[in-house]
């Protein structure tokens, strides 16, 4: 044969590497070439050094070095159990490891002790999966001392967001003092009010008083004493001779607030507009019906519902509308119902004023500020009411002064349900739903293209994402824009700079059609739905189901955390934040 036929490429067996885990094993089983015993608690675990240095650092650096039991056959390993010990070893020969609630604590510091990688990422994955408002604080201390540094971002996380929860947990009480200080210092503990959070403090301090009375001072100063109630203060002084005789507490609690000082939970607030929620009446068999959100919920950053009103009428019953903040007004715009409806909302007065109307009546369409000025970008229209819906190109900016809006360059792909945001000076748009829709609710329709806008030039340029999607929402915080919801099983991290798109954090719940918002260096998603065909014993049945979970992400940390949820299950919603009224 010619040359260029030839292949050089090597032959790889898919086969090897379980044949050669077996064969190692047998080797034990059977004593063949063992060279040391580890002793734990008088078990005695014969192995092979080369497969212990292979899987441990701990035995390389003790097996290659300098180190006297590189000469012994066998070595007491102290500080663990001998049942944690075979586990270990049988790892190292089979590459599994059982991990149960009831041994992961000792397995995850044996595999620290010992260096063994694996094992200790295994236990950290296992805990992450099990971060919840009781497990939170006692995950956070044993990570922190193990070094995972994500599985302790993620349980910090749960406690921030589950302040009162976690605080009554006797895990809480065993932190040690920097992660106590760590937890009250930070803004975005979700606490509602400051007295509590010095109440905790306190109860921390007074569960080993002799030992930690003398780090009071310190956790003082992470209080925003301006936020306490003075009559308040005065009395607790009063109470409690622990807190009085603090060296220099009264001038501390005279302290003026700066922006490090002040929490998130205290300057913001989130406004829910809108939205569906399916749910089954009394006869199952009917299938879901549908909710339409006439509201407008006002929360918390814990998702506690301050107060709630109606949508002006052109919005109530209705789907599909979009939402913005510009100045501190909420501006909400389009619906199925109505289309060209624009209102501006001011949370300060509680009140709704009529804008002048869109040039072109939209839904599932999006909004954006950009230098000061709103976008309506997209959407989709009714092409033969009810059964054929198209998708929209057109673009429209408001004019203030003149109460209108004007048409800008439109996209280069008409689409709706897309994930839209800002960044440098741009529009960017991702996915969506370019196709007509005619009633198939399960024809894939949905594009990898995404749009960016430049107003100097009042010019679109299209793109491609690395893959389809749709029914999503786009964040940019700092210098990267991430995309959630749609069919995407976790965060996307889109860099525009560097032209890259990462996946990040798995989501925890579907979300489909949710709503997000960023606050700091945190993005909420909120809600979302389940719609396909799943097949069961009694044939293929449509699942629809909608979450009201509210899941945080963290970009620093690229954490995913639950936290409460909205007062309603939701989908197709809106959520903006705006200043505390």
């Amino acid at each position: 044969m010619g040359k260029d036929c030839c292949s050089n490429s090597p032959a790889v067996s898919c086969c090897h590497a379980g044949w050669f885990f077996h064969s190692l094993q047998n080797m034990r089983s059977e004593g063949m070439l063992v060279d040391v015993t580890l002793c734990a608690k008088g078990k005695e675990i014969p192995c092979h050094r080369l497969v212990l240095a292979a899987n441990s650092e701990y035995f390389k650096l003790m097996f290659n070095g300098s180190h006297s039991e590189s000469r012994k056959d066998k070595i007491e390993i102290g500080g663990v159990s001998a049942e944690t010990l075979q586990q270990l070893v049988d790892y190292a020969y089979t590459s599994e490891v059982n991990i149960t609630e009831e041994n992961v604590r000792s397995l995850f510091e044996a595999a620290d002790m010992l260096q063994d990688f694996g094992v200790k990422g295994h236990c950290a994955e296992f805990l992450q999966q099990r971060v919840n408002k009781e497990t939170c604080c006692g995950i956070w201390a044993l990570a922190d001392r193990m070094l995972s540094i994500r599985l302790a971002e993620t349980a910090k996380g749960c406690a921030l967001k589950w302040f009162e929860e976690a605080c009554a947990t006797e895990e809480f009480l065993q932190l040690p003092f920097h992660l106590l200080k760590a937890y009250v210092s930070d803004k975005g503990l979700l606490a509602k009010k400051e007295e509590r959070v010095l109440e905790v403090i306190m109860l921390w301090v007074r569960h080993d008083l002799k030992e930690r009375e003398g780090h009071l001072k310190e956790l003082l100063k992470c209080i925003c004493f301006s936020s306490i109630d003075k009559d308040y203060l005065k009395d607790m002084l009063k109470r409690d001779k622990v807190l009085a005789r603090v060296r220099g507490i009264k001038q501390m609690a005279k302290s003026r607030p700066t922006s490090e000082s002040t929490r998130e939970i205290s300057q913001q607030e989130i406004l829910v507009l809108g939205g569906s929620r399916l749910y089954y009446g009394d006869i199952p068999e009917m299938g879901p019906r549908l909710h339409l959100n006439s509201r407008v919920y006002r929360l918390g950053l814990d998702s506690q519902c301050i107060d709630s009103g109606l949508l002006p009428m052109p919005f109530r019953g209705n789907r599909g509308i979009a939402a913005c903040v510009v100045d501190g007004d909420v501006i909400v715009t389009g619906g199925h119902e109505s289309l060209t409806q624009a209102w501006r909302y001011r949370p300060a007065l509680k009140s709704w004023t009529k804008l002048g109307s869109l040039k072109a009546g939209r839904f599932n369409h999006g909004m954006a500020v950009l230098q000061g000025q709103v976008y309506v970008v997209g959407g989709s229209r009714p092409a033969s009411y009810p059964d054929v819906i198209e998708r929209l190109s057109d673009v429209e900016v408001y004019n203030k002064r003149t109460n209108r809006w004007k048409k800008v360059a439109p996209l280069k792909l008409a689409v709706s349900s897309f994930g839209i945001t800002t960044y440098g000076g741009k529009i960017y748009i991702f996915g969506g739903e370019p196709y007509v829709y005619d009633g198939n609710d399960f024809r894939e329709n949905q594009t990898q293209a995404f749009q960016g806008y430049d107003p100097s030039q009042n010019k679109w340029t299209l793109h491609q994402l690395p893959m389809k999607m749709s029914c999503i929402q786009a964040c940019t915080v700092n210098s990267k824009i991430y995309i959630v919801g749609g069919s995407l099983k976790h965060v996307l991290c889109v860099d525009l700079e560097e032209e890259i798109a990462k996946p990040m954090a798995e989501t925890l719940f579907p979300w489909e059609q949710c709503s997000a918002f960023v606050c700091g260096a945190e993005i909420y998603i909120s809600g979302g739905r389940v719609h396909q065909m799943i097949t069961t014993r009694n044939g293929t049945v449509r699942q629809m189901e909608t979450y009201g979970s509210v899941q945080c992400y963290n970009v620093n940390s690229d954490t995913m955390v639950l936290c409460k949820d909205l007062p309603e299950p939701l989908y197709g919603h809106r959520t903006v934040t705006i200043a505390k009224t």
